[in-house]
């Protein structure tokens, strides 16, 4: 939450700063105007127009083709390797950048770049090393250690006393869990590096 609070503290000093230069502008307007020449007078409302333009715009920034923006991911926890902005739903904020032009609902105008949430995008929780379980099942799966790590006890101690059920089964949850078909019990998905073998499904 730190780190998102340093992330969001220069916008919001810039918004604040750039209220504050609307205010001002239109505080002199209003109170000089009859006394500044033509050109001044006619170069303050342009930069007035200028800056209240930003909120002319009728689309939301994250209804916008993907081709009118580009995202960056925030930081990367080393402890979790999840992005900062992991959600317990698992969505992610991330960054993204539009074209100058580009006007939309939502938008930061002053940096050119707005947050968008991204459903399914990392794994809030995950507790369980893909690498130690993959091993776990190479080396020891024959006597139904990785299904206990896994917390699969009843079919962990049912391998183990079948001598990995005749090897069938120790052969087939290696494969099962390289492929990332097999997971934790609780339903969680792995914690592995944040650019790591995952599997994405497709639904």
């Amino acid at each position: 939450m730190f780190l998102q609070f340093l992330f969001y503290l220069p916008r919001c000093l810039c918004h604040f700063l750039l209220f504050l230069y609307e205010f001002l502008l239109l505080l002199t307007l209003a109170t000089f105007g009859n006394a500044m020449g033509p050109e001044i007078l006619q170069l303050l409302v342009s930069l007035s127009l200028i800056s209240l333009s930003s909120s002319d715009a009728t689309v939301r920034c994250t209804d916008l083709d993907p081709t009118q923006y580009l995202c960056k991911n925030y930081a990367v926890d080393p402890i979790t390797q999840q992005s900062i902005t992991c959600s317990a739903d698992n969505s992610v904020q991330v960054m993204c950048e539009t074209a100058e032009h580009v006007k939309c609902i939502g938008k930061d105008h002053q940096f050119g770049v707005f947050n968008k949430t991204v459903p399914d995008a990392c794994h809030y929780g995950a507790h369980v090393n893909y690498t130690t379980a993959l091993l776990l099942s190479i080396f020891l799966g024959f006597f139904g250690i990785d299904r206990i790590y896994l917390g699969y006890y009843a079919l962990g101690f049912v391998k183990m006393f079948s001598l990995g059920g005749l090897v069938v089964f120790w052969v087939v949850d290696i494969i099962l869990i390289s492929l990332q078909l097999l997971g934790p019990a609780d339903g969680t998905d792995y914690a592995m590096a944040y650019y790591g073998p995952k599997v994405q499904r497709i639904r």
